[in-house]
């Protein structure tokens, strides 16, 4: 059917549209609704006389006015059609006495979303509801104009407000609605500076599982987190507390209350002082401990003690803790537990204490360089080295200490008398020698290993070491 002859046929037939508004119907204000009303008068070709009885009427959707050679094909509209939108819909009515009818477009056919690249114009066509298909009539609203076919669908009411919702407007000020930018993230010009509630809670709902958490950054990826398993916060990088730190309740099992009379190390100063890269905390199940080789220097603490026996040319070197020279390594695994410095004040004696929670023992090795003097000659061979340890446990399956000592070359020295599976309630010492021909050379070093072993929150403390030598 060409454009030409719909024009002539649709003179033929004429829909006087007195009315006619692509209005929506009456529903709540807060909901578009997905209908619109076509309202018209049918009237002779003369507009004089009302046309009565029942007529078919087809609704179309259409990208551009102007109505192509191959829009409609055999009274069939071409849904192959490049302009047609997608919708059509026939409803049949027979006008009043008067020629007036009203349809509510969308009762046959959903309408679809309106999009406005696509939705502009609306096609009417009419015909006797008894003719066949192709004799359909177009409604030509300007047949003296060939490039206006269709009507356009304008505003109404509804139309009008199709940039807000619920009376809110599309834009970036107060009161405003955003829209999400690529990416589904809100514009920065969006995003507000602030709020005033005093809270603000992440997963209200409650439906998290495994954790919720607070992340900094895409590729930054730093991550503040509830773990609702173990019930503690992870933070998956370094801490900087500039002002002061309140613990109540405890760490890594122990009351922090009842930490007053320990000696603590601070590493944060003076002789003491690292780098944060020397010294990597890490937690496990709530469980600390040092990742790194971590070396201090001890200052003003216990100095070393000298004493010269009475009509004796032996010497006894006693190291008392903390130990001069002294360092702190892991092995590499079953390292999980807590390292620290305590006293006992009714013994006089500071010491190393060991401590682990876990069910399997963890062990940790603090390493002594012990310089010997220049006037060194040799050891007191039957007691050379004496070692002052204490446990909580009497059994070595809960705690014990391990003594290794290595020589000047860095050699492991093969030990005579008790010194792996130290363990006992109360302060004891072992008298360890040793066999074979290790070297000590005079004014070098050399080098002892004490692995303390932990578990089920069971100590092993370990306290001054006495070197006996010529």
């Amino acid at each position: 059917m060409e454009k030409r002859k719909l024009k002539i046929i649709s003179t033929v037939l004429m829909a006087l549209i007195v009315s006619m508004s692509l209005a929506t119907s009456a529903y709540a204000v807060t909901t578009t609704p997905q209908k619109m009303i076509y309202e018209g008068r049918l009237l002779n070709n003369l507009g004089t006389t009302p046309l009565t009885g029942s007529h078919d009427f087809r609704f179309s959707f259409w990208s551009v006015s102007p109505i192509g050679a191959g829009d409609v094909a055999g009274g069939v509209i071409n849904a192959l059609s490049p302009t047609y939108s997608g919708w059509q819909e026939v409803q049949a009515v027979a006008p009043n006495a008067d020629g007036f009818f009203s349809f509510e477009l969308g009762t046959v056919t959903p309408i679809p979303q309106i999009d406005s690249t696509k939705h502009l114009y609306l096609q009417v066509e009419i015909k006797k509801t008894v003719d066949p298909l192709t004799s359909y009539e177009i409604l030509d609203r300007a047949p003296s104009d060939p490039a206006s076919d269709r009507s356009p669908i304008g505003s109404v009411p509804y139309a009008t407000n199709a940039d807000y919702i619920d009376n809110a407007e599309l834009g970036t000020s107060a009161g405003n609605i955003v829209v999400l930018d690529a990416g589904d993230v809100w514009p920065i010009s969006t995003v507000p500076g602030g709020t005033n509630s005093d809270n603000f809670v992440i997963d209200d709902n409650d439906d998290a599982i495994g954790s919720v958490g607070l992340q900094f950054g895409n590729a930054l990826g730093k991550i503040l987190s509830w773990d609702m398993l173990n019930g503690y916060f992870n933070f998956n990088d370094n801490v900087n507390i500039q002002g002061d730190l309140t613990i109540s309740g405890t760490v890594d099992g122990v009351d922090v209350s009842s930490l007053a009379s320990t000696i603590n190390l601070h590493l944060d100063g003076g002789a003491n002082k690292h780098d944060a890269s020397e010294i990597d905390v890490e937690a496990i199940d709530g469980h600390y401990y040092s990742a790194g080789y971590v070396e201090t220097a001890i200052d003003d603490i216990d100095e070393q003690l000298f004493s010269l026996a009475a009509a004796s040319s032996n010497l006894k070197k006693i190291i008392p803790s903390l130990y001069d020279g002294v360092s702190y390594k892991p092995d590499g695994t079953n390292n999980v537990g807590r390292l620290f410095i305590d006293s006992d004040i009714a013994n006089g004696r500071n010491f190393y204490v060991w401590q682990s929670t876990p069910n399997a023992l963890q062990d940790y090795d603090v390493i002594v360089q012990v310089p010997l003097p220049t006037n060194f000659t040799g050891w007191n061979w039957a007691t050379p080295w004496e070692f002052t340890y204490r446990s909580d446990s009497a059994s070595s399956l809960d705690n014990k200490a391990d003594i290794y000592i290595y020589d000047s070359n860095g050699a492991a020295v093969t030990l005579t008398g008790t010194s792996t599976n130290l363990a006992g309630t109360s302060w004891s010492s072992t008298s360890i020698g040793y066999g074979g021909a290790p070297t000590f050379t005079a004014g070098e070093t050399f080098m002892i290993v004490i692995r303390l072993h932990s578990r089920n929150s069971n100590e092993m403390d370990i306290g001054e070491i006495s070197l006996n030598f010529n």
